[in-house]
């Protein structure tokens, strides 16, 4: 196996990814959230077989682990010395990437709630709502926030935090989160699928404030502007993307370009999940071997 056909799959896959989901604006935002999700999945399994590999090989024609590693450059194919200029990188890159994701899960441990659902209000001059990860799909709102918005605005962060915690947005989320650490190239996606998770719970909350677009982009904009620019939790109502989101919300619906558009989308995840698959072989091989040693 050659140093080209280690690497090129892992270039391929995120190139692909990234232009397929330049249309994510134009979807509907279940749909966008939901094949950036699969497009998210795929090249993340595409490309750490590839950066694993890449590292391994390096590592097997170092003069201090060589030695050690020469069966794995035998398993893989990966005769030929890996560039210094690539090889270092790859392997900084991926321990620096398993050290990020063990602290995503972390994290994302340390405030999971399961259970059942609730809502908490918090003393806070700041105005911020949030779904905490877990079953419970808990809702936590400052009083800042109860100050500053009328019943009817209220209903609406209400709704637009209850859909993050019936769809488990978190997952969504957490696969984002993982691959943003594990892979940093991959930040752009993860941010559009958070953004389509945002437009997505939006939409859920316009529909039971009887679509009312104008008083959830409203309610969006009076948390955004009293807001505080200090980290908030992930699933934040004003979070994130602000402007893109009133703008969607007072724009046209995006039903009719829906089909038409998310066919870029379905080829790129089609494509990566062929490099998904190629990768993955060579992955397994080298698992069945580490564990006959």
């Amino acid at each position: 196996m050659t140093l080209a056909s280690t690497f090129v799959p892992l270039a391929v896959a995120v190139v692909l990814g990234a232009l397929g989901t330049t249309f994510h604006r134009r979807l509907p935002a279940e749909l966008a959230a939901r094949t950036i999700s699969v497009t998210l999945l795929a090249i993340t399994f595409a490309a750490l077989p590839s950066l694993w590999m890449l590292s391994l090989g390096y590592l097997a024609h170092t003069p201090l682990l060589g030695h050690e590693l020469e069966w794995c450059s035998a398993l893989l194919g990966v005769h030929a010395d890996i560039p210094t200029v690539i090889g270092v990188p790859a392997v900084t890159l991926a321990v620096v990437g398993v050290v990020r994701a063990l602290k995503v899960l972390r994290s994302h441990r340390s405030v999971r709630c399961d259970g059942a659902h609730i809502v908490d209000v918090v003393e806070s001059h700041r105005p911020f709502a949030y779904t905490l990860p877990g079953s419970a799909g808990r809702i936590v709102l400052s009083t800042g926030l109860l100050d500053l918005l009328d019943a009817r605005e209220q209903a609406v962060v209400l709704a637009h935090e209850r859909s993050h915690g019936r769809h488990r947005h978190d997952r969504m989320l957490l696969l984002a989160q993982l691959a943003d650490a594990l892979l940093p190239m991959l930040a752009v996606l993860s941010r559009r699928l958070h953004f389509s998770l945002e437009r997505w719970a939006d939409s859920d909350a316009v529909r039971e404030v009887r679509g009312d677009e104008r008083l959830v982009a409203r309610t969006l904009a009076r948390v955004a502007l009293a807001a505080t620019p200090d980290a908030v939790p992930a699933l934040a109502f004003a979070g994130l993307g602000v402007p893109a989101r009133v703008a969607a919300l007072l724009g046209p619906l995006p039903r009719s370009a829906g089909a038409a558009t998310a066919a870029p989308l379905w080829g790129a995840i089609g494509f990566t999940a062929v490099m998904t698959v190629y990768q993955l072989h060579h992955l397994a091989m080298l698992i069945v071997d580490l564990c006959r040693h």
